[in-house]
């Protein structure tokens, strides 16, 4: 799994991931369930500490 200090384009990939869960007003469990991962995965991403896989993007 690819860090986000590895990959510097995805710097606010998080930021911008939780931005739209909330303008949605969905929760992370919510959103998780939607796109097929865990919360906890979700949870990474938004905090970024972790690049989602390709899957996971599209």
């Amino acid at each position: 799994m690819a860090k986000v200090e590895d990959c510097p384009s995805f710097e606010t990939f998080g930021e911008d991931v939780k931005a739209a869960r909330e303008a949605n007003r969905l929760t992370r469990k919510t959103l998780a369930e939607l796109v097929g991962i865990e919360w906890r995965y979700l949870a990474n991403i938004e905090k970024d500490s972790t690049i989602p896989s390709l899957p996971v993007i599209i």
